[in-house]
């Protein structure tokens, strides 16, 4: 079955690739915390320094928890918009692969099997 085989209706019924504000929010968040720490003026000095470590070292280490921090968010925001459309719904939202992608056991046992 290929992807064309599939109507392309069915994105339109899936919540998953509809856009809401929260998705907003979330790919707001996510680029944060990607974008920011590349940004090399922001910390290409050596004061101040932070128990005799240079700033650009504590910087960069503390990105490392900020966007921990920050995944961390967008997965609960993404968590309680799915448990919203379930309450208002009463449809528990598709966890699988987007309608046209087969899951990744199938292709593994079509794989194997030709």
């Amino acid at each position: 079955m290929g992807i064309d085989d599939e109507p392309a209706d069915d994105r339109d019924d899936d919540p998953r690739w509809r856009i809401t504000p929260t998705k907003i929010v979330v790919a707001a968040i996510l680029t944060a915390a990607i974008v920011i720490p590349l940004l090399t003026w922001t910390y290409a000095r050596d004061a101040p320094r932070l128990f005799g470590f240079p700033f650009f070292y504590w910087y960069q280490l503390l990105w490392v928890f900020l966007a921990a921090g920050l995944c961390w968010l967008a997965y609960v925001l993404l968590r309680r918009e799915s448990r919203q459309y379930e309450a208002r719904t009463g449809m528990v939202p598709p966890t699988g692969p987007p309608p046209g992608n087969p899951a990744p056991d199938e292709v593994a046992n079509s794989e194997g099997e030709e």
